[in-house]
């Protein structure tokens, strides 16, 4: 069992949304499992089968895929503090597509598929609080589809400095430019304002 200490950023992050009871978070440290990954770790490979919803107690992770020439595309980030799994994915077993990687050394703690319907079934008031995140995720996700939008180069950059600051301050610059859709030497342009 984890010790209390360890999943206070979880009942944190969850008392945005609701009230957990002592009983709620007894059960919760008995069901979710940590682990550690080191910085350019696969934590979860594009085609595996998807087994945990997780939540980052610290570091940074990327979402990215393979396209068919081999290029690596990125997606997305998240950093400590943040759930990351795909509900939908993880429920219905299906197979993830794209690779989870760790961009810094990583902690996490993550719930089985078993475990959170166990969760859900005990506590079904948590129903709601998985709606209001999912509907925080399709938000982020139309954050990312205007961002890609915006035609100029330079204004994709400005945006995503003004939206993410933490990826500007923690990612580097090759993962930073894939997920804007820009070559690596455009991106450096714009940084240095040639652009």
């Amino acid at each position: 069992m984890i010790n209390l200490n360890d999943i206070k950023p979880l009942i944190a992050y969850f008392s945005k949304y609701i009230d957990m009871s002592e009983e709620e978070i007894k059960f919760l440290k008995e069901i979710v499992v940590q682990k550690v990954y080191k910085k350019k770790e696969i934590i979860q490979r594009q085609g595996d089968i998807q087994r945990y919803l997780a939540f980052i107690l610290s570091g940074a992770i990327r979402f990215f895929y393979t396209d068919e020439n081999g290029n690596e595309q990125t997606l997305d980030f998240a950093f400590e503090h943040m759930p990351i799994g795909q509900y939908k994915g993880v429920l219905s077993s299906n197979k993830s597509p794209a690779f989870v990687e760790a961009i810094e050394n990583t902690v996490l703690i993550g719930v089985s598929k078993d475990n959170f319907l166990a969760f859900l079934q005990r506590f079904p008031r948590y129903y709601s609080v998985i709606t209001e995140i999912l509907g925080e995720a399709l938000i982020d996700v139309e954050v990312r589809n205007k961002l890609l939008r915006i035609s100029s180069s330079k204004e994709r950059y400005q945006e995503l400095c003004r939206l993410k600051p933490e990826v500007i301050q923690r990612v580097p610059l090759t993962y930073i430019a894939s997920y804007l859709k820009m070559a690596l030497g455009t991106l450096s342009r714009v940084r240095a304002g040639k652009l």
